[in-house]
């Protein structure tokens, strides 16, 4: 195999790490996902965590894929932080952003996050561009590694 070829298989295998694992959704059956609320007294700042996988829930480690917000209380433009850790003590471990023109629309946003360690606890907060104390609901699509 050629030096170029070689060098491109591992920056890609460092980039993209192989799954060995099955996809799955959280949280599972007929629930409506986990409501995120922004912040009750001003547009742009966020609300607080909320828990979206429990501690000891997901018992392999895993990678978030995609991340289903639907059920918008308004038509705005939300910013989603995931985080990680306990309770009051979170790390963010990523942002996105999802406009939304309707109340009814439901997106699917395809995120790349880092690998999450098996037996975390995730979270996640939102705000808005305009508005204030909108909800959303959310919930996962991840991959075990």
């Amino acid at each position: 195999m050629p030096g170029s070829m070689m060098l491109a298989r591992r920056i890609k295998d460092a980039v993209i790490p192989a799954t060995t694992g099955t996809m799955a959704t959280y949280p599972t059956g007929a629930t409506n996902g986990i409501q995120l609320t922004s912040d009750g007294s001003s547009a742009g700042t966020f609300g607080s965590y909320v828990e979206v996988v429990a501690a000891d829930t997901i018992t392999s480690e895993f990678r978030i894929t995609g991340v289903m917000v639907d059920s918008f209380s308004a038509a705005t433009r939300v910013h989603i932080t995931v985080a990680t850790g306990a309770s009051s003590s979170e790390v963010a471990i990523g942002t996105f952003c999802v406009g939304v023109g309707a109340t009814a629309t439901a997106p699917m946003v395809n995120v790349s996050m880092p690998n999450i360690p098996a037996n975390t606890r995730v979270a996640m907060k939102c705000s808005v561009q305009s508005g204030t104390g909108v909800t959303c609901r959310v919930a996962i699509n991840y991959v075990t590694v």
